[in-house]
């Protein structure tokens, strides 16, 4: 099953919010990194050329006890701030390093353990790791003073604040970034629903339209934008709909109406030629054929105009109480005869009254259709049932039989005019292909409901669902029904 428009739109927006949060907390997460590692560069090459001027030309007069004393006191001994070393070049690769920091003096060491780096011809930072495993930025730059002399200046700053601080960021980011898609999911969902409301209420009026009439029209949803137009547009839509069913039932009755009298005088003609006498024997024939088909085309003009006026409301059902469980037991015996010829078993076990008000012909009709269809499509030994039950507010008729059963494919066409399925036109049955319609009109007309169900070569289920006759209306039926429910009790 599809999910629901507010599911696909919720989908598509928590999709565009999280690709947007996601591209949002990337751009966030490098645009603070790039900020941090330039602003840590730019500190160290200050520095480094803060002590490059300030210092080396002075060195060179004042002595390395000056230099010493001057950067320890400009740069203490490491607490997580920049670290010095100033080196000098001798000549080809060897060096003498002038001022190194150290670390904390009750736990002395060299706080960049690593060589200078000799044979650097620009500034350039590296990565570097300190006496004590910290990972360090090191900005290197080689300065030439007033005399000529090649000086190495190396400033240096732990990473560790930079990665924690990018760290707590992507930590804040992973966590934030779930909850606010989540908010906006669940959000978004129930925002949704308002903006719904219109088009639920639509489908739930064009659930009900056509289940009797189509008299009945949608709301018109005043919101001036589509949905407005939409409502405009699908009772239009109705409207045409209506016009086009009701011209078929006109012209299904009318037809149906006007065929029977051209079809009561052929048959009339044909009855009269066959009494002739001295009618050759072929000629007898021709119109004894002749005679079958204008029954046959007699009985189908009175089904479709059985079913036009059923489906038009003119059909003129009485309503009257009765028993539908004794109906059904009566129609099951009278359908004996017809059974046992081809050896078909007919039961109708016993059940309790099941009280439904209708016109009992006509429920009868649908009974003797439904037993004619599973006494041809059943074969020799086989067994049909017959059953009556209450569900809820609803009474329910059951024939189930275990003949050839329906393909697949067929199910859904069972209840359309003239339709029969393959297998059984092969049987060379004398079906109309209106049964089943015939029965669908009679239970619309009583309020009710068929269905099938059906195994091809196991056999067919027809289920008709009536309305439950209320009790106060039973109490005015006639002295011979309350009998005929006492005598379905007792069995």
């Amino acid at each position: 099953m599809a999910p629901s428009l507010r599911a696909r739109v919720t989908s598509w927006y928590v999709g565009l919010l999280t690709v947007s949060l996601v591209v949002f907390g990337a751009s966030i997460y490098l645009s603070v990194q790039r900020y941090l590692e330039a602003s840590l560069q730019r500190s160290l090459a200050s520095e480094a050329k803060s002590i490059a001027d300030t210092f080396v030309n002075e060195f060179e007069a004042k002595g390395k006890a000056w230099l010493t004393q001057e950067l320890s006191e400009s740069y203490p001994p490491a607490r997580n701030a920049q670290i010095v070393r100033l080196t000098r070049l001798r000549s080809g690769e060897q060096y003498h390093v002038l001022y190194p920091s150290a670390g904390a003096s009750d736990n002395a060491f060299e706080m960049l353990p690593f060589p200078p780096l000799v044979q650097l011809q620009g500034a350039q930072f590296r990565r570097e790791s300190g006496g004590d495993g910290t990972p360090l930025v090191v900005y290197s730059l080689p300065y030439t003073s007033h005399s000529g002399a090649r000086y190495i200046v190396e400033t240096a700053i732990s990473h560790v604040p930079v990665s924690n601080l990018l760290r707590d960021l992507f930590v804040w980011l992973l966590i934030l970034t779930p909850i606010v898609i989540v908010a906006a999911g669940v959000g978004g969902y129930l925002l949704m629903s308002q903006p719904l409301k219109p088009v639920v209420s639509l489908t739930a009026q064009a659930e009900r339209i056509g289940v009797g009439e189509l008299g009945e029209r949608l709301a018109v949803i005043p919101t001036g934008d589509e949905l407005e137009r939409l409502s405009h547009s699908l009772n239009r839509m109705i409207a045409r709909l209506e016009d086009a069913l009701d011209h078929n039932r006109r012209f299904s009755a009318d037809a149906s109406h006007e065929l029977r009298t051209p079809l009561t005088i052929l048959r009339g003609e044909l009855e009269h030629v066959i009494q002739l006498r001295d009618l050759r024997p072929e000629v007898s024939d021709s119109v004894g054929s002749a005679l079958e088909e204008i029954e046959r085309l007699a009985k189908i003009v009175e089904s479709l105009l059985a079913i036009s006026r059923l489906d038009s409301g003119a059909a003129g059902i009485e309503y009257n109480p009765f028993d539908l469980s004794v109906l059904a037991h009566a129609t099951t015996e009278q359908m004996q005869l017809i059974a046992s010829e081809k050896r078909i078993f007919l039961s109708s076990p016993a059940s309790g009254p099941v009280l439904v008000v209708g016109d009992e012909t006509r429920i009868k009709q649908v009974l003797v259709n439904l037993l004619d269809n599973a006494i041809k499509y059943t074969a020799a030994d086989g067994h049909v049932v017959v059953s009556t039950a209450t569900q809820g507010d609803r009474a329910v008729l059951t024939v189930s039989d275990d003949g050839l059963g329906i393909p697949p494919e067929s199910l859904s066409h069972v209840f359309e005019r003239f339709y029969r399925a393959e297998k059984a036109r092969t049987r060379g049955s004398a079906g109309l292909g209106l049964g089943l319609s015939l029965v669908q009109a009679v239970c619309r007309a009583h309020e009710g409901d068929v269905s099938i169900e059906s195994t091809e070569g196991c056999g067919t289920t027809v289920r008709v669902t009536l309305p439950l006759g209320d009790r106060t209306l039973l109490q005015g039926a006639s002295g011979a029904k309350l009998a005929a429910v006492a005598v379905s009790q007792r069995h």
